[in-house]
């Protein structure tokens, strides 16, 4: 696995706990289970998601809007 990869999937897992335990609101829950990860994310879907540039952003980006919104 090579080091950005493993760098991205660090990050997502960090962004997705953030949101899982900081989020009480369930419409923004909502939104980051459709536009980030649903309920469940697995290994496999992180790293797919760090191989994949546009995956990748847009979870960044369904971050920061969560961020907004929270």
């Amino acid at each position: 696995m090579n080091e950005i990869k493993t760098l991205r999937m660090n990050i997502m897992g960090g962004m997705n706990a953030y949101v899982l335990e900081t989020v009480e609101d369930e419409d923004i829950l909502n939104f980051w289970q459709t536009y980030g990860f649903p309920d469940e994310v697995t290994e496999e879907m992180l790293a797919e998601y760090a191989e994949d540039d546009e995956l990748w952003l847009e979870i960044v980006h369904a971050f920061a809007d969560v961020l907004r919104m929270n």
